[in-house]
């Protein structure tokens, strides 16, 4: 009899006679380790500072102050922020920003806008937090409403999976928020 014929037999026969019990594998998450945050102030020659989490690093993607880029090379994301002077242009430019954000409902499942209004600060804007598979989870606008304009979106440089950067994303808009909650108009600061 052929030798491979012998040895499946036997393997066969052999594994008969024991009982195995078979438990499915428990599911496994992705474990998180989130930074401390530490906060330090971003002072520039822009019309604005804040403060920003110690893993956030600015880029400016300009040589003046109307294109900043904050790197969170920690979740591989990016916030893409944009300075503009108001003139005459703020209805522009907040609709502008507002229908920057309703494009992504396409991908999105909702938008939830949120009012910023610090009267002590002179800020006030709108934040968007978009749930689903958008590129962008997060943007939101601040401006003074007479000199000052602010837009800011949030991208993780990953195809668009809002259940598994949900984590992430909750941990850096708080953040966000945080620099919203401080970010001070160079014109309201005190001589």
């Amino acid at each position: 009899m052929n030798r491979g014929l012998i040895i499946l037999l036997l393997c066969f026969l052999g594994s008969c006679n024991e009982e195995v019990d078979y438990y499915p594998k428990p599911s496994g998450y992705l474990r998180m380790d989130f930074p401390e945050r530490v906060f330090t102030t971003y002072i520039s020659d822009c019309p604005f500072s804040f403060e920003m989490p110690d893993y956030f690093s600015v880029v400016d993607r300009d040589s003046f102050c109307n294109m900043k880029d904050i790197l969170i090379n920690r979740f591989n994301a990016v916030l893409n922020l944009t300075y503009i002077p108001v003139d005459t242009n703020l209805v522009l430019l907040i609709e502008k920003s507002r229908s920057l954000v309703y494009e992504h409902t396409i991908f999105a499942d909702a938008i939830e806008e949120s009012v910023i209004i610090d009267k002590n600060r002179n800020a006030y804007g709108l934040r968007y937090n978009i749930t689903g598979n958008a590129a962008s989870p997060y943007q939101f606008y601040l401006t003074d409403s007479t000199d000052n304009f602010i837009r800011g979106a949030l991208y993780f440089n990953a195809v668009p999976n809002y259940d598994s950067i949900k984590p992430s994303l909750d941990y850096v808009v708080e953040d966000i928020d945080h620099i919203l909650e401080t970010l001070i108009w160079k014109s309201e600061l005190p001589d």
